[in-house]
């Protein structure tokens, strides 16, 4: 059965708070200047690859992109409040060894039965999970492209529904900045068909016709 909708999830690009290794959370920081030349080739990358559509967390580190391929594109983004990062509480603006400091562990640890234990005013794993599960139960009604521009916390989340990680492991999934990973729904499921995709990467897929029209992703090593 040919996929009914493949997803593009892309993370923002590189921001002062990760250079600064300090949780930002749901605030709004600016982009390092890495992150400025990152952005450009991300939003490169966003409209070659040509979406039917484009949803983004609500934070200007995202929507920045979302927008300008969007208007590139001639396609409407959409922010999408599922999408925002999630709330780090009282630890938001901390580094996690100044957030230790105040007894408050990141990435959260979690108890017994498997439940996250957050800073005050904190989103649990379970939170963030579940918003993105309704996410992608709503996104089963979608055809052809779909781009998410996100975070890295839910980025990891989206990981996390499809494939049921563990709540105490999922932290661990790399996701760089500005780079992407690509879901595929066949109309039963979700599965991966690539991760840890650089902008140039995306661009130089397309661009080659590498695998024709970015799908089976590992068609080139047949």
């Amino acid at each position: 059965m040919a996929d009914l909708q493949r997803i593009l999830v892309m993370r923002h690009p590189q921001t002062t708070a990760n250079v600064n290794q300090t949780l930002s959370g749901r605030r709004n920081v600016g982009l390092s200047e890495k992150g400025e030349e990152q952005a450009k080739r991300a939003i490169e990358a966003l409209v070659i690859w040509k979406p039917d559509r484009i949803r983004c967390s609500p934070l200007k580190r995202c929507t920045a992109l979302a927008f300008e391929a969007s208007r590139r594109l001639g396609i409407e983004a959409t922010v999408e409040n599922r999408l925002i990062e999630m709330d780090f509480g009282a630890a938001e603006g901390l580094s996690a060894q100044d957030a230790a400091k105040h007894g408050w562990k990141f990435p959260w640890p979690v108890d017994e039965n498997g439940h996250s234990i957050v800073a005050p005013g904190g989103e649990s794993y379970e939170h963030a999970l579940a918003r993105i599960q309704s996410l992608l139960e709503d996104m089963k009604s979608y055809r052809g492209r779909t781009a998410l521009v996100t975070h890295g916390g839910i980025s990891r989340s989206i990981l996390r529904a499809v494939y049921k990680i563990p709540a105490q492991t999922f932290w661990r999934i790399q996701i760089s900045n500005a780079c992407s990973f690509v879901l595929s729904w066949d109309g039963k499921r979700y599965y991966l068909a690539a991760l840890g995709l650089t902008p140039e990467e995306v661009i130089r897929r397309t661009k080659e016709n590498v695998v024709k029209d970015l799908d089976n992703w590992d068609g080139d090593a047949k």
